[in-house]
This record gives structure tokens, sequence and C-alpha cells, in this order.
């Protein structure tokens, strides 16, 4: 199993960077004809960011959790407008550079410390979402989950850019789109 999340953590990792490429930073601001009730880009790429140092945690590395007033978890923050958040540069910073530190601690989990519970405060985040019954309540489980999370809000990024008026995220590692996602 373990295999599998890596796999999943590593796509993830080129999908964050793949959907963010080529948008500017006053782009990641904008929300699509002004809806409010959709996040912008900068809010989405900090959120996961915020998820990135859940895995960390889970996983044993310390991290310095950046902007946490800004993009933590669910109820806990929201998209504002008008608002200086940091620049999306560096929120991809950000993420690069605790991305192999997080992965080789996932790497490093043994099968016995996957079924664990998880660590607190992360011991009720299943327990206390909507998905509880999909994912165990194990750090295999939470780790599953924040995969599933990562996917979702990438997906909500990759629809927001095309919104923008970009090209489709690509999958590949080159950077270069296909013709038909043009």
């Amino acid at each position: 199993m373990k295999m599998q999340l890596l796999a999943q953590f590593d796509l993830h990792h080129r999908l964050y960077n793949n959907v963010l490429e080529d948008l500017t930073d006053e782009e990641t601001n904008k929300r699509i004809n002004g809806n409010t009730q959709m996040n912008h880009i900068k809010y989405l790429a900090g959120h996961l960011l915020n998820a990135q140092y859940g895995l960390a945690f889970l996983s044993g590395v310390p991290v310095e959790v950046k902007w946490d007033d800004l993009f933590a978890g669910p109820g806990k923050t929201k998209a504002k407008d008008n608002f200086p958040y940091p620049d999306i540069e560096d929120i991809k910073k950000e993420w690069n550079d605790i991305h192999h530190e997080i992965r080789n601690g996932l790497s490093q989990l043994s099968p016995d410390m996957l079924d664990n519970l998880p660590p607190a405060p992360l011991n009720n985040v299943i327990e206390n979402s909507p998905l509880k019954g999909l994912f165990n309540n194990s750090v295999a489980g939470l780790w599953a989950f924040f995969n599933h999370h990562q996917a979702y809000h990438i997906g909500q990024i990759g629809i927001l850019r095309r919104g923008l008026g970009k090209p489709a995220m690509h999958y590949n590692e080159t950077g270069i789109y296909s013709s038909e996602n043009k």
C-alpha cells in the first residue's frame, strides 16, 4: 500500500507545479467572474501547501508551518479579496523546498506505523470528516485522505486556470502541452 500512496504523493507534486505553471501572481488572486463563492487559485495553492504540512507532521518531519493563519484547514480560513497574500512564487517555492524531506519521511513509515492511529492533533481528522467510513482512522488512512484532498483541490485549480483562458494542466514532467489541450 505504501508504494501506491507514495506514487500518488509524487504525482501530486508534479501536478501542483504543472497546474500553477504560467499563472501570474495577479491571476492567482482573481475569482472567476467575480464569484466570491469560489476560491481563487492562490488560496487553493496555499491550502494545498498547508495540507503538505499535515503530511510532514504525519511522517515525523519537522517543518516550519508558514501562513497557517491564511490557509489552514476546513472552516478555519477562507479566500479573501484584496488581501496581501504571499506571492504565488513564494508559495510554490515552499511547496518544492519541503517536498523531498516529506517524501523521505513518508517512505520511512513502517507497516506497523501505517497501521497506528494518527498522532494528535491529526487523530480526529477522519473521524470528523464527511468521508468517515471511507478511510480508516490510521496513519495510512489519513495519508490516503490527504492524497484525495490534494487531488480534489489540484483539480479545482485546473478548472479555474481554464476559466482564466489558460491551457489545460498537463500530466507530463516536461511542460509540453498537447495540441488538444490548448
